[in-house]
């Protein structure tokens, strides 16, 4: 194509913009594309015309690629981080937010974005700070006033959510957001058969996209459960599940090559058979880790066991620092778990690589807690890094393992009520028979390795730390080489303000026994997966 001829293109495409022919611009913009990957109109037409087949993965190829040619463009990084939510990578999309509002720090289109992604991560201070900021630039915006009332009901400061709340209804009447956080309100106070209602009506509404479904859903399911009507509070259970089934089933089926359930059954089949001298054998102690902390531990367990309690009591005693809920094993594990060549490589994996990986590790985890550590016994907290246990005992044979565990039927029932943030192993969550089967693949890897592996474990059950708080701590502060301070009696004094799992918002209330036997009130419901459990029902005794 000569100079003339892309020129004429090129101004056939501003031209079809300037007319409001959106269609044909983004058509004449892909089939163009080749000749054009240095001018940022076209890769953005054809990047939302990419998007819009659901071909994102080329999108975002096309944005990044107009984003280094003219960083100064705000928009081009907002419709990265626009993308990026649509494809779940919700903390990616918040710094690319992060980027374009530090060249429009006023753009209100933007704030509002980074505010939704900061409420969907859980960062509910940061949310509130973006939409303040719109509030302040654009006072008659209700939708930040809206999420604001969401933000006030999840602190549970009814008075304040409910005037923001009516605030925005005024300005938009019968907006969806705000109606759920007059129910938020409505269900802390105590008023459930109010929330009952409201999130009926709401259900009927036409334009209930499936974040707001999932939200009401949720709402009303929990408003049935304290009415005690147990069967519709399980139908709203499961159609809340399916709808984010629905919507994240196919970007979860691209992220991944194998499920979790499938790649705990495939680990437990290897270590079933492995020879036990490869995996005894020294890959060198962790000297970084010697230097860096006084004591490593990590604390495992399947989701719902307990392991936020143990976790957030841990962190309060002067002589632990906690990591929680961040993967620092992602990166120096990654080939060796993925398939029995990769597990060969890392039974015979030689001191220097394992050097090498531990300085990897240990890098993070101080670029996570920042300050210095070498006082501290380091807590890794990831529950499912169960999976994760060959890598860890070769690179750290003195690391410490704790387990927490609680019974099998109110863990998974607790995992199929509770709503969490949707990744590959959240997902395995969404359906109660694929929860329970998880389960039992995860529990029954967790008892290949012990057989296999030389793991320094202690088991903390979370009925026993309800039960006799004080004494099941010492010993696990013992466990740890600590000494007891009172300071881990105080806990919920030091819990986040921002409420990272559906753990940390029971936990405000202190350590109580609420969540034992949970599973007995649904027993019918579960009936059907309640032979698959049986096993560990037993093996754990209870």
């Amino acid at each position: 194509m000569d100079s003339d001829e892309a020129d004429r293109i090129f101004d056939a495409i501003v031209a079809a913009v300037a007319r409001g022919e959106r269609k044909r611009a983004l058509h004449m913009a892909e089939a163009a594309l080749r000749y054009f990957m240095d001018e940022p109109l076209v890769l953005l037409l054809a990047a939302e015309s990419l998007d819009e087949q659901g071909r994102a993965p080329e999108a975002l190829s096309l944005l990044t690629r107009a984003a280094e040619i003219t960083p100064e463009q705000a928009e081009v990084s907002r419709r990265i981080g626009a993308l990026m939510i649509r494809q779940g990578r919700t903390r990616d999309a918040l710094s690319a937010f992060e980027k374009a509002l530090a060249i429009e720090p006023d753009s209100v289109v933007t704030l509002l974005a980074a505010g939704e992604a900061s409420y969907r991560l859980g960062a509910l201070t940061s949310a509130g700070d973006y939409f303040g900021r719109v509030v302040e630039r654009a006072p008659k915006e209700a939708s930040a006033i809206a999420a604001l009332a969401l933000i006030a009901a999840r602190r549970q400061k009814t008075d304040d959510a409910r005037a923001l709340a009516n605030r925005a209804l005024v300005l938009q009447p019968n907006l969806l957001t705000a109606e759920m956080a007059l129910g938020r309100a409505d269900l802390i106070e105590g008023l459930a058969e109010a929330t009952r209602e409201r999130m009926t009506r709401l259900l009927h509404r036409p334009d209930l996209n499936d974040d707001i479904r999932v939200g009401v859903l949720d709402l009303r399911a929990d408003a049935f459960d304290i009415l005690d009507l147990r069967d519709e509070a399980f139908a709203d259970y499961q159609s809340r599940n399916a709808t984010l089934r629905r919507a994240n089933g196919p970007r979860i089926e691209r992220e991944i090559n194998e499920r979790r359930v499938d790649e705990a059954r495939r680990l437990a089949e290897y270590f079933a058979h492995a020879p036990n001298d490869p995996w005894h054998a020294s890959a060198g102690e962790d000297h970084v880790g010697a230097r860096a902390a006084s004591g490593h531990a990590f604390l495992l367990g399947f989701p719902r066991s307990g392991t936020t309690l143990l976790e957030r009591v841990l962190a309060t005693h002067p002589g632990v620092a906690t990591l929680s809920e961040v993967d620092h094993l992602a990166e120096v594990g990654r080939g060796f778990m993925a398939d029995a060549k990769g597990l060969d490589r890392l039974a015979q994996l030689t001191p220097p690589l394992a050097d090498a990986a531990r300085e990897s590790y240990w890098g993070r985890v101080a670029a996570t807690l920042g300050g210095n550590i070498s006082d501290k016994v380091v807590i890794d907290k990831l529950p499912l890094h169960i999976t994760a246990l060959p890598t860890i005992t070769k690179l750290f044979p003195r690391a410490k393992i704790l387990f927490a565990m609680r019974d099998p039927r109110d863990v998974v029932f607790s995992c199929f009520r509770r709503r969490f943030q949707i990744n590959s192993a959240m997902f395995e969550l969404l359906d109660l028979n694929d929860a329970a089967t998880y389960y039992d693949a995860v529990m029954t890897l967790d008892r290949t390795y012990r057989a296999r592996l030389p793991l320094t474990v202690r088991e903390v059950r979370h009925e026993t730390m309800v039960r006799n708080f004080a004494a099941e701590i010492q010993e696990t502060l013992v466990f740890l080489g600590l000494e007891w301070d009172p300071a881990v009696e105080r806990f919920a004094e030091r819990l986040p303000v921002d409420a990272q799992t559906p753990s940390d918002v029971q936990l405000a209330r202190g350590v109580n026994a609420d969540g034992a036997g949970q599973w007995r009130r649904y027993a019918q419901h579960i009936a059907p997966v309640l032979p698959i459990l049986e096993k560990w029902v037993t093996e754990f005794g209870y």
